[in-house]
């Protein structure tokens, strides 16, 4: 009983932290004329067999602090996860760059690449919910970056998402541009 108890009010809690939260950057975003933008964890998924890393940037250039790394995709394809920034959302542009080295780490082989890139998916579900930023790579230097929202209440409940992709639950299976 009272470890019930315990568990509503962690909930509580960490709804009410989430809340509060939202309301500094909502408040932020709009002292700072930044609407439509929104407050995001990032993701990658590789769907190459280079290894790549990355950075992202607002539409003027500027570093918003998410970068990160991914493996090929016969070892896995993931990359670590990035939080948080406040991003443009769906329908704007965001500039990735990042930079593709084969198996052997030849530096002198590494590629660099900058793509601006329209942020395709859906607008949040609710003011309090968990958006996920995943940024795509695909062979020949293809990009995707989507952005995918969950109520919070659904996080950790419930099946996922079905646009979150299955290299993040250790699952190798490939995804093409657009699916």
């Amino acid at each position: 009983m009272a470890q019930g108890r315990e568990t509503q009010t962690l909930k509580g809690l960490k709804k009410a932290v989430a809340a509060l939260a939202l309301m500094v950057t909502t408040a932020g975003c709009l002292a700072l004329g930044q609407q439509g933008y929104v407050e995001v964890s990032e993701r990658s998924a590789n769907y190459t067999e280079m290894y790549i890393d990355y950075a992202i940037h607002d539409p003027n250039d500027k570093s918003v602090g998410l970068s990160g790394d991914a493996k090929p995709f016969s070892k896995g394809g993931a990359g670590g996860r990035s939080c948080c920034a406040l991003l443009p959302g769906p329908g704007q542009t965001i500039r990735v760059e990042w930079g593709e080295e084969d198996t052997d780490f030849d530096q002198s082989k590494k590629r660099h690449y900058t793509r601006d890139v329209v942020v395709i998916g859906q607008t949040p579900v609710s003011s309090d919910s968990y958006n996920y930023l995943i940024t795509r790579f695909f062979p020949s230097q293809q990009i995707e970056v989507e952005l995918v929202s969950r109520a919070s209440e659904d996080v950790g409940n419930g099946p996922p998402s079905p646009r979150l992709d299955q290299l993040f639950y250790g699952r190798k299976v490939m995804r093409h541009m657009g699916e």
